[in-house]
């Protein structure tokens, strides 16, 4: 592995990394960043949105592995393994129905 070429990617990453924290202290007057910063505001707020929706979404996921029948307490059910089981209990309540 060529040594030089890794410390050169090395350097230009930090290089990179400081200019970019350099970018965000910089006010309006020196340049136009109010721009960044108003989407990055926006994008964190995007980001929380986000996290929201994936809490609730397995949220809703643990109450629907409360309900359905499982073939063993010995782990958790995948999302995958948790909406198959729900169609088969689901396809099997229909049935009774049905018959009754």
């Amino acid at each position: 592995m060529n040594t030089s070429f890794s410390r050169e990617n090395a350097r230009f990453f930090q290089e990179d990394t400081r200019f970019s924290q350099e970018d965000e202290r910089l006010s309006p007057e020196e340049g136009s960043f109010s721009d960044d910063a108003a989407a990055r505001r926006r994008r964190l707020a995007a980001n929380a949105r986000e996290r929201r929706r994936m809490n609730s979404l397995n949220d809703a996921f643990d109450r629907l592995r409360e309900v359905v029948p499982s073939l063993g307490a010995d782990r958790k059910l995948s999302k995958f393994e948790t909406l198959q089981m729900a169609q088969t209990y689901i396809g099997a309540l229909r049935e009774l129905l049905i018959r009754s």
